[in-house]
């Protein structure tokens, strides 16, 4: 799914252009597959990112005058595609150690999606019964 984040207007004497990127501890430290930001230096624009559920995404922009304001904040991408913040890098961190070997509960996954269908079929028959 496409995550998009809307950025509004900056100064671009102090401040760099916005930045997203997924993020990845498996070497131990992060790795970053970085997003894109649509815009003019200065103005608004959009960060855009491919990922899914459960992902580490980070987005940030540099503080030219105060580099120690640069750090970024930190998102876990939730299966409706919106952004939980996590808080600092520790706190990702702690995430993916506690996320990177589960595995998808792939009978309860199932047991889920035929109650959805059946959901689903219950407002279809009453959509067709209301249109008649």
């Amino acid at each position: 799914m496409e995550i998009r984040i809307e950025t509004s207007s900056y100064n671009d004497r102090r401040y760099g252009k916005p930045w997203i990127a997924k993020v990845d501890f498996a070497s131990g430290k992060p790795g970053y597959q970085w997003g894109e930001w649509v815009g003019t230096p200065g103005g608004e624009g959009v960060l855009t990112i491919q990922a899914k559920p459960r992902d580490i995404i980070a987005k940030g922009q540099k503080d030219n005058r105060k580099p120690r304001n640069s750090a970024p904040s930190f998102f876990i991408v939730t299966p409706d595609g919106s952004l939980e913040p996590l808080g600092d890098k520790g706190e990702a961190y702690k995430y993916y150690l506690a996320h990177k070997d589960v595995t998808p509960d792939t009978e309860a996954l199932k047991k889920e999606k035929e109650i959805l269908l059946g959901r689903l079929a219950e407002i279809d028959t009453l959509l067709n019964n209301s249109n008649s």
